[in-house]
């Protein structure tokens, strides 16, 4: 079983939702992606990625190393318990406690502490993958690494397919039953 999945799974589509690429826009816009071993994602994604807004990216940019560090450890940890993943990811998490504590403590600004936490609220609203890819930088190759591996460790499931494929093959009580209309009296439909 874990064999056929493989092969129905390309590499992009490892760890799909939260640790998958970014959607393929092959697949988005010509319904079939004729790469070979695409990196991109080939499963379906329920909402748009979220991403930092200009402001936040420089926020980000501007802060020390200690304290990207630390917003980006309560990031990923906060994103693999939101996904069930933190007992798969428990050596990645242990890796950058360790990076964080390199690192001396240096005290910032107060106005700091608005940008850090309109920060948090947006890494919280992104995936794992997402989040990890936007601290590439501070990020040890080691950590990098078992991300990447954890990621091709997690095959995707294939999507369910239901016996009713589409609305047209609905019966119609289905149908009436999916898409209820306000119970009205019948004199007012034929006026």
């Amino acid at each position: 079983m874990q064999a056929g999945l493989a092969l129905w799974c390309n590499p992009g589509s490892c760890g799909h939702p939260s640790l998958c690429a970014r959607p393929c826009i092959y697949l988005a816009k010509n319904g079939a992606c004729h790469v070979d071993g695409c990196n991109f994602c080939h499963m379906p994604h329920d909402q748009p990625a979220s991403k930092l807004n200009q402001r936040q990216r420089y926020v980000l940019r501007q802060l020390d190393h200690k304290s990207k560090m630390d917003l980006m450890l309560e990031a990923v940890r906060e994103g693999l318990e939101r996904e069930g993943l933190a007992t798969h990811a428990a050596e990645m998490t242990r890796l950058l406690e360790e990076e964080a504590a390199k690192y001396p403590q240096q005290a910032g600004p107060r106005s700091q502490k608005r940008q850090l936490h309109d920060l948090r609220k947006a890494f919280m609203r992104m995936t794992v993958s997402d989040t990890i890819k936007s601290f590439e930088d501070v990020l040890p190759e080691k950590a990098l690494q078992y991300f990447q591996d954890l990621r091709q460790g997690l095959v995707p499931q294939p999507p369910q397919t239901s016996a009713l494929t589409s609305k047209c093959e609905l019966t119609l009580k289905d149908a009436l039953a999916l898409y209820p209309f306000p119970r009205t009296k019948l004199a007012t439909w034929i006026l």
